[in-house]
Order: structure tokens, then C-alpha cells, then sequence
């Protein structure tokens, strides 16, 4: 018999369900008795046993009874256990990858995902607070974004940090060249899709009039500074050369601490269903940032 027959027999379907629940199982988790899981699927103990058993022959999971205590499991391979539940590619919401920084975090997650043997799929998603809404609209599992960003926002549960200077170098006050940084006419562009460039420039100038105020998306920055729309804006060091070919000068944000906005995390929405196991050590996995480090290092070519 085929596997496609034996997953299409009373068994199988059996199977399949309770491969599903076992995504989030760990070696030494207690199994539910044989009474619990027949009352679960609706079935007789006889098909749970026999489900069991076609999980077992597959090589998804290896149980071991301890007595009065109960089974347990004692070897659970997650990739096959993905695979005999029929779970799909994990969608990702993650940053337009413009800096060596996002395009190191999209290859080292790519990475991790394919060594686990798991499916992803990295959404390329512009500013912090669109991809925080693909993830509570449910339509991404997870999203990339800065630690601030996260915290900021209750309705996410961060469940990976990657430390200082993983999201970005750090920020600074760009200026148009020959004007003074405390210039009390300064027009300063802001990206209103960055909840970090927000909170630093409400923290670099706090009371800015909205006169000043001029919105803008990071990739119309170039085109501002030049034509003199703008005469400053905080932003990523990272990309300033990149985007900006207008005279300017970038100082230290001077009295703002901008350790939060550096860190890159992973988020999910709070209250889901925990992460499946095999999605957390693919978050876990020392390659992520192995990998991110030799793309910013320009010794890896970025692969997502």
C-alpha cells in the first residue's frame, strides 16, 4: 500500500490529525492515554492504536511506555511529523531587503528553514507597521521587525531577539550639508510606516510643530533632499549612501538612546497557538546570524 492510500485509509486520517498536534510535542512530553485520544477523533481505540502505529513505521515518532506513568515520547523526527500533517510553507513578513543587514537576516532564516527541511515563505513587506498587520490579520505567521517596534505593540509576542545591531548599525541626524542640526526651521522628513524613525525623531525634537513635519517614504529621500524639500531626517546609517546622493551630513543622535531600535526580532501575534517546535529551532538556529554576518561581511551571497 502506498503512502498516499495508507494517509486516505480511517488510520491515516488519524494519523494525519495527530501528526498535527504533535508539531508542538517535545521528546519527553506525555502522550494522551488511548480512552483520550478515541474520545478526541471520534474513533475506536483500535484505530487510534493503529494510527499510532503508522506514525511510528514512518519513522515520525517513537514511543515508549513507562508503566502506571503513561507513554511518552522518547524521538520525534519534526520535519517528517511536518510533512505526514500536511502543514504548509510558514509565511514570514520581513523587510524590503535595501541594506546588507535585511538581506543577511532573509538569507540566514531561509537558511535554517531549509536545513530543517521545513517550507517558508519571506514576504517582502515595507515598514515595521504594515508587517505587524499581515501578522495579527493572520497573514503571516511571523514578522521581522526592530525590538522597539515590538514592544511597542501589545498585540505581539516577540519569540526570538537577535541582539543589538542585528536590524540596523545604529541611527543618526542627516542633515543637508551647511545647515546647522538644531536649526529651529528645520524640515524634518518622516516615514510614517517606521515606528522607529517616529519615536526618534519625537525624541530627537520633541514639540516638533506640524509644519516642520514633512511625510515621506524612505525611498522618496533622495528626491527630497535634493530638490530641498527636507532639510533633515533620522535614519539608518546603513543606508544614508545608498539613498541619499545629496550633500549632507549625518551626526549622533546626541541624548537618544537607540539600542532597541537596532535589535532584530521575530514576532508573532500574542495569544496563537505556540510556534510549532520545528518553526522554534529554525528561529533558534545558530545559522540565522552565521549566515546574516557573512552577507553584511560581503563574504556570502544573499540567497532567499
Amino acid at each position: 500500500m502506498s503512502r498516499m492510500q495508507v494517509l486516505m485509509s480511517k488510520a491515516g486520517a488519524v494519523a494525519h490529525s495527530m501528526a498535527a498536534e504533535l508539531t508542538s510535542a517535545s521528546v519527553g512530553d506525555r502522550m494522551p492515554t488511548a480512552q483520550e485520544l478515541s474520545e478526541r477523533h471520534g474513533v475506536g481505540k483500535g484505530t487510534v492504536q493503529a494510527a499510532l502505529a503508522l506514525l511510528e513505521e514512518a519513522g515520525a515518532v517513537e514511543i515508549r511506555s513507562r508503566g502506571k506513568l503513561g507513554t511518552f515520547i522518547a524521538a520525534i523526527d519534526h520535519r517528517l511529523v511536518w510533512e505526514l500533517a500536511g502543514s504548509g510553507s510558514i509565511p514570514i513578513a520581513m523587510p524590503l531587503p535595501y541594506t546588507r543587514r535585511y538581506e543577511g537576516l532573509a538569507t540566514g532564516l531561509h537558511a535554517a528553514f531549509e536545513q530543517l527541511g521545513l517550507p517558508c515563505t519571506l514576504m517582502f513587506v515595507r515598514g515595521s507597521a504594515n508587517r505587524a498587520r499581515a501578522v495579527r490579520q493572520g497573514r503571516a505567521d511571523f514578522a521581522v521587525m526592530s525590538g522597539f517596534a515590538a514592544r511597542a505593540d501589545p498585540e505581539l509576542e516577540i519569540v526570538r531577539d537577535f541582539g543589538p545591531q542585528t536590524y540596523v548599525g545604529a541611527h543618526g541626524l542627516v542633515v543637508a550639508q551647511g545647515r546647522d542640526p538644531d536649526d529651529p526651521d528645520l524640515r524634518l522628513a518622516v516615514d510614517p510606516s517606521s515606528a522607529d524613525q517616529r519615536e526618534l525623531t519625537a525624541l530627537r525634537f520633541p514639540g516638533l510643530p506640524p509644519e516642520r513635519r514633512v511625510e515621506v517614504s524612505y525611498n522618496q529621500l533622495g528626491r527630497h533632499f535634493a530638490d530641498g524639500l527636507v532639510d533633515a531626517t533620522v535614519w539608518n546609517v546603513d543606508e544614508v549612501d545608498a539613498h541619499i546622493a545629496a550633500p549632507i551630513t549625518v551626526h549622533p543622535l546626541d541624548g537618544v538612546d537607540d539600542t532597541a531600535t537596532t535589535s532584530a526580532v521575530v514576532v508573532a501575534r500574542r495569544g496563537a497557538d505556540p510556534a510549532p517546535v520545528a518553526v522554534r529551532e529554525a528561529l533558534a538556529a545558530d545559522v540565522v546570524m552565521a549566515a546574516s554576518a557573512e552577507v553584511v561581511a560581503g563574504t556570502r551571497i544573499p540567497t532567499y
